[in-house]
C-alpha cells in the first residue's frame, strides 16, 4: 500500500541583541599580543637544501564523516602537493604531474601516517596541499565520486562522505588539514505514534554520482537516478549523504516503509540541495489520524566554518582573535542553564575614544540563560537579563561550536535602529566547569549597517569585548525579579552596545 504526501519547508529564524558605551574618554592604546619569539637556530635543525619529511594532522571543520565528531583510526586520505611560485595565491592541482600525486595516508590518533612512501621536500620549499577523503585512486583535479546506494551499514554511510581540505603555501613540515564536507546530507526524523514500533526503511530516489572539480570546489550531480537507502541516526531518525541536486515540484522525494505499508512523499515546491549543507526534516503521523502526515524542514550549514563565516566575516574573526578565543569544532559541551556574569567589565572596545568604553569599565552585571541545546545540530537559544532587571532580551536559532569543555556560542540579527539597517553578531566563549563557566568573554560586533550620516550607531566592522572579571560566571537561578546591584556601572551591555555614544 502506498500513500503520497507533500512536504513544505520552514525558514530558520535567528535573533540577537546589543551592548553598551560611554562618551567621555581618555586616549588609550590597547595592549597588543606579544610578538612571536623564536629560539636561535640549532645547528642540527634542517638547513636549506636538506630533504625533510612532511607530517600531517587532520581535523573536520564540522560534523565529520564518521562519528559526526572526528575521523576514525584507519580512515584513508589522499594528499596532493603543488610547488608554490612567487606570487601564487592558490595551489591549482592537475590530474597528474604535481609535486605529489594522491599520496595515500592513514588516519591514526590525529596524525596521518603514509601507507607507503610519504611526501618529502627540500627544506625551505613552499608547497600547497590538497587532500581528499575517502581515498580513491581516481582522485585528481576532476573525477567522479559515487556514493553508496545502500547506506544502512555504517561503513557504506561514512564512505559516502566526500570531504576535501586545502592549505596556503607553506614551508612547514607539520601541516594541519581542515576538511570540509562537499556533498549534501538529509536527516529525516519521524515523530508521532502513528508509525508503530517496527523498524523503518527510508530511501530517496536521487542521482548518486558527483562530478568533482576540486580546484573550483564544484560538485555536480550526474548520471541516472537510483534509490539511496538511509542510515540509522538514533531513535526514529535516519540520514543519507548524496550529491547536491534539485528535486522539482511534484517529484517523488522520500519513501518510507513501515508496518507493511509504504508512504511516498512528494516535493510540493522545488527542493535544491547545496554542497556542504545539511537538511533536516521532521515527518509526523498520529495514530488518531493515520492519513495525515505533516512534513517540515530546516536547512543548516553542515560545516562549522561556514556557520561562523555566515555570522562573522573571516577578516573580523582575525581582528577578534587577540581579545576573544573562538573555539571551533563540532563537539562542544552542553551549556544549558543560567549563569551570572559579575563583575561584568570591559576588556577592549575597538572604537575606544570614539564611543566605546575604556578597558576596565564596569557595566551592569547580567544573567544569561542557554536553553534548548540540540546536540546533533549544535543549536541553542539564549535569554539575557541585567541584574537590576532594567533590560531583558532573548533569541533562538543560534549555534554552538567547540571541543571538550571549551565552547563558543554565536548569535546574530538583521534589523533596524534609528531607521538604519543593521546586521550585528554576538559571540560568547568560555570553558564549562562544574561550578559554571570559566573565563567567559562576550563580544559584540557591528557586522554591517546602512547609511548613518549622524553616526548614531557603532561603525561597521567595529567590535567590543567584555568579560567576567573574577574568571567564573557561576551557576544561578533565572530571576523572576532581580534586586538592583549597588555597583557603579555604566549601563547595560545588552541595551547599549549598538550605539556609538551612550545617551
Amino acid at each position: 500500500m502506498k500513500n503520497t504526501y507533500y512536504p513544505f519547508l520552514l525558514a530558520v529564524a535567528i535573533f540577537m541583541v546589543g551592548c553598551g558605551s560611554d562618551d567621555d574618554k581618555d586616549t588609550y592604546t590597547p595592549p597588543t599580543p606579544p610578538p612571536n619569539e623564536t629560539d636561535p637556530q640549532d645547528p642540527k635543525d634542517p638547513q636549506p637544501g636538506d630533504n625533510v619529511t612532511v607530517n600531517f594532522t587532520a581535523a573536520m571543520n564540522a560534523m565529520s564523516r564518521a562519528t559526526d565528531t572526528s575521523f576514525e583510526n584507519g580512515d584513508l586520505i589522499g594528499v596532493f602537493a603543488v610547488k608554490a611560485s612567487e606570487g601564487d595565491k592558490r595551489g591549482i592541482i592537475a590530474n597528474s604531474g604535481n609535486y605529489a600525486d594522491n599520496v595515500s595516508y592513514r588516519y591514526n590518533g590525529g596524525m596521518l601516517v603514509p601507507t607507503s612512501n610519504g611526501i618529502t621536500k627540500e627544506e625551505g620549499t613552499k608547497l600547497f596541499y590538497t587532500a581528499v577523503y575517502p581515498y580513491t585512486s581516481q582522485a585528481g583535479a576532476t573525477f567522479d565520486f559515487t556514493v553508496n546506494s545502500d547506506q544502512r551499514s555504517y561503513a557504506n554511510h561514512t564512505g559516502s562522505d566526500l570531504c576535501t581540505a586545502s592549505t596556503d603555501a607553506t614551508d612547514a613540515t607539520q601541516v594541519n588539514l581542515n576538511f570540509t564536507h562537499r556533498l549534501s546530507r538529509i536527516v529525516a526524523n519521524f515523530t508521532g505514534d502513528g508509525w508503530g514500533s517496527d523498524d523503518m526503511i527510508v530511501s530517496i530516489n536521487a542521482l548518486p554520482t558527483a562530478q568533482a572539480d576540486i580546484n573550483n570546489l564544484k560538485f555536480t550531480a550526474k548520471g541516472s537516478k537510483t534509490r539511496l537507502y538511509f542510515s540509522p541516526n538514533g531513535t526514529r531518525s535516519y540520514k543519507v549523504i548524496l550529491p547536491p541536486q534539485v528535486f522539482n515540484d511534484g517529484e517523488y522525494f522520500l519513501q518510507v516503509t513501515v508496518n507493511g505499508k509504504t508512504y511516498d512523499i512528494k516535493a510540493q515546491t522545488q527542493i535544491s540541495l547545496v554542497s556542504g549543507k545539511s537538511y533536516e526534516y521532521t515527518i509526523n503521523m498520529n495514530a488518531s489520524a493515520p492519513d495525515v502526515i505533516t512534513f517540515t524542514g530546516d536547512i543548516n550549514p553542515w560545516n562549522t566554518e561556514d556557520k561562523i563565516d555566515d555570522i562573522i566575516p573571516e577578516d573580523l574573526q582575525d581582528d577578534l582573535e587577540p581579545w576573544i578565543t573562538i573555539y571551533k569544532g563540532n563537539n562542544p559541551p552542553n551549556i544549558e542553564g543560567t549563569y551570572f556574569i559579575d563583575p561584568f567589565v570591559t576588556v577592549y572596545c575597538q572604537d575606544q575614544g570614539n564611543g566605546g568604553y575604556d578597558p576596565g569599565t564596569l557595566v551592569n552585571s547580567e544573567y544569561v540563560k542557554f536553553s534548548n541545546q540540540n546536540m546533533t545540530f549544535n543549536t541553542l537559544d539564549i535569554s539575557e537579563r541585567t541584574a537590576n532587571g532594567s533590560s531583558t532580551a532573548s533569541g533562538n536559532g543560534a549555534f554552538i561550536s567547540g571541543t571538550g569543555n571549551n565552547f563558543s556560542a554565536f548569535f546574530n540579527t538583521v534589523g533596524q535602529s534609528h531607521g538604519i539597517s543593521t546586521k550585528t553578531a554576538l559571540v560568547i566563549s568560555g570553558t564549562k566547569t562544574q561550578n559554571g563557566i570559566a573565563n567567559l568573554r562576550y563580544a559584540f560586533v557591528m557586522v554591517e549597517k546602512g547609511s548613518d550620516p549622524n553616526h548614531y550607531l557603532m561603525e561597521e566592522g567595529v567590535f567590543r569585548v567584555f568579560e567576567d572579571q573574577d574568571g567564573l560566571s557561576v551557576k544561578a537561578t533565572w530571576p523572576s525579579s532581580a534586586p538592583t546591584k549597588n555597583v557603579k556601572a555604566q549601563g547595560s551591555v545588552v541595551e547599549k552596545c549598538i550605539y556609538s555614544n551612550w545617551r
